[in-house]
């Protein structure tokens, strides 16, 4: 502590002026252009894919809308995640039909939220009673601090695991060519990505609690790791939902591309029903002819699932 510091009785967190770490600051800068650009080109990218195809927005559309707001803020970044897994989940529950698979997206929803909740309700109260949280010499307790970030880094690692693995077993199971069992496997575990960043980000928090006073200097590996994942996260959600563009090649996409901008989508897309019947009725999923197998993967999904499930009655 300096004398002048000693000299007026108070005490304060000095700045580190003699090693700066410049690299700290060009790294967060990366971490947010990534963290707010790139997923926004592919919810902008999945948008256009469903409106080249003629389709109508989805709930998991909707619900990956919402995730864009993400941040590092605990309330807001839990929102963020909580959302693109119940986008995730709701995307599992567009596409398969088996009972088991809809169990677990029902449960695993259930259990995403309540996980929103409790970390909400733990970080409101992070301390008892809330202002020591911020003036430490009031008497009262708060929660470790290295307990706290396992209790809600621990159930979303668990989480991400559980659903990247559930497609698996209906995906296997389909009477398609490995080839294609194995490149739809692929797809869904895309969002394995975001389950590195999950562990990545549990440990910069743990090593936060270790370092000194500075938090708001010590804390920016946390906020880069946290804008990342959540950025991850959005990008893995998009990626399943991305292939008509690829579907209608280089030229045609920018064809289909000119022709939305200017207006005229009506006069080259159209809208076609393919319908699926179970026992409780029909169900229809609609295909635009931007290319004849833009969608076809997803209806053959549920197709092939509907009858999985058909058959576990």
């Amino acid at each position: 502590m300096s004398s002048s510091q000693q000299s007026s009785g108070h005490t304060w967190t000095e700045g580190d002026f003699e090693h700066p770490n410049e690299r700290i600051r060009h790294s967060l800068i990366v971490a947010l252009v990534f963290a707010f650009t790139l997923p926004t080109v592919a919810v902008g990218l999945r948008l256009l894919a469903r409106r080249m195809t003629g389709n109508r927005l989805f709930l998991d559309d909707y619900l990956i809308l919402v995730a864009l707001i993400g941040w590092a803020n605990p309330f807001v970044y839990t929102a963020n995640v909580m959302f693109i897994k119940l986008s995730i989940l709701a995307l599992y529950r567009r596409l398969f039909s088996t009972k088991y698979m809809l169990f677990g997206v029902y449960f695993m929803g259930m259990v995403v939220i309540l996980w929103a909740v409790s970390i909400w309700v733990a970080a409101a109260l992070n301390c008892i009673p809330i202002p020591k949280f911020w003036d430490r010499s009031i008497e009262g307790a708060c929660i470790d601090p290295d307990k706290f970030y396992y209790g809600t880094q621990i159930p979303n690692i668990v989480s991400d695991v559980i659903i990247l693995l559930m497609p698996q077993g209906v995906v296997w199971s389909l009477p398609v060519a490995k080839s294609q069992k194995l490149l739809l496997s692929c797809v869904f575990m895309v969002g394995g990505l975001a389950l590195i960043f999950d562990i990545v980000r549990l440990v910069a928090m743990l090593h936060l609690t270790k370092q000194g006073n500075d938090i708001t200097y010590y804390q920016m590996p946390v906020v880069m790791w946290t804008c990342t994942e959540a950025g991850v996260g959005i990008i893995a959600a998009c990626l399943p939902n991305l292939r008509p563009l690829f579907k209608t090649g280089g030229r045609g996409f920018w064809s289909q591309l000119r022709s939305l901008t200017h207006g005229s989508s009506k006069a080259h897309l159209n809208s076609a029903s393919t319908s699926t019947t179970n026992s409780s009725g029909s169900r229809s999923l609609q295909k635009g002819p931007v290319d004849s197998c833009v969608a076809e993967e997803g209806i053959e999904i549920h197709r092939y699932s509907t009858i999985i499930g058909e058959a576990e009655k």
